[in-house]
């Protein structure tokens, strides 16, 4: 999983910092926007960052998965 934004769409709601801490920070001296803090989260981070994306407002936060990074829980069934 590689996690990336688009730093011109975020509103700075802050729902990605609360849901996924390790992989997004909304910092104060970036008044609220979003900064990627790790684009290569670890497996165990990866429903938290999908349900990031989910709740953004402003469809800022961009995943791409390749065959090789998918988890189980996204392959098909």
């Amino acid at each position: 999983m590689r996690v990336t934004i688009n730093p011109t769409t975020c509103v700075a709601s802050g729902n990605c910092s609360r849901t996924a801490p390790h992989v997004f920070a909304n910092l104060y001296d970036d008044d609220g926007f979003v900064s990627v803090l790790d684009e290569n989260p670890p497996e165990a981070e990866w429903p938290a960052v999908r349900e990031a994306e989910t709740l953004c407002p402003s469809a800022t936060i961009r995943i791409e998965e390749d065959a090789a990074g998918d988890s189980p829980a996204a392959a098909p069934g």
